[in-house]
């Protein structure tokens, strides 16, 4: 029994087991190399990636609508050949409608088992694909204070006074008599009165003699 363990130890034995766990080690996983995860494509698309394991059977890659909850996948390209971050497949997505799509490689192993990685990406033939645009933001060196721009203020009319008439001072009535006139017309009348009594006294006189 002794035997049997020391000749398990000898180091011709341990060789292939470790070449075994090396070559596993060094095994590159299943990946999608191009596109990456949530790119935009449009027209034909060469897809690439690694299918190089160990125990490689078979591969193949499968696209889907991301919002198709039935689990209904479309095969693009089915291979027996292993790869290493070559071509998968040639992609023509102006066959297909804009949206969003999911990508699935897939590798069968010879003891029936499968390896499997998927990556969703965009479709977008129909529109351009925008890209975001850095806003350039500049910071002034020092304020500049903002003066108001005088405007000129239109003058409204002086107000003037509506002229009235002035009375004109009428000329003296030549006809008028003043209270001296009257008293003197009056006093030269009371002579002429007085005075033609006196002749008609003298005369009446004269006749009775």
């Amino acid at each position: 029994m002794l035997d049997l363990s020391v000749n398990f130890m000898k180091p011709h034995l341990l060789i292939p087991l470790v070449l075994f766990l090396v070559a596993a080690q060094d095994s590159p996983p299943v990946s999608i190399t191009f596109p990456a995860s949530s790119d935009f494509i449009s027209g034909e698309v060469t897809i690439t990636g690694t299918t190089d394991v160990v125990d490689f059977a078979s591969s193949q890659l499968d696209f889907s609508y991301a919002s198709d909850s039935t689990g209904t996948w479309f095969t693009l390209q089915s291979s027996s050949q292993p790869v290493i971050d070559s071509p998968l497949a040639l992609w023509d997505t102006t066959l297909i409608s804009d949206g969003e799509y999911i990508l699935r490689l897939r590798v069968f192993l010879t003891d029936g088992s499968v390896q499997e990685v998927s990556l969703p990406v965009t479709v977008q033939n129909d529109s351009p694909i925008l890209t975001p645009t850095p806003m350039v933001t500049s910071t002034p060196d020092k304020l500049v204070e903002q003066v108001p721009t005088p405007f000129r203020v239109a003058a409204s009319p002086t107000p003037t006074s509506t002229p009235h008439p002035t009375p004109t001072i009428l000329p003296e009535n030549p006809v008028s008599l003043n209270r001296s006139a009257i008293y003197v017309s009056l006093g030269r009348g009371a002579l002429v009165i007085l005075g033609l009594f006196a002749f008609a006294g003298i005369i009446f006189r004269f006749r009775r003699y």
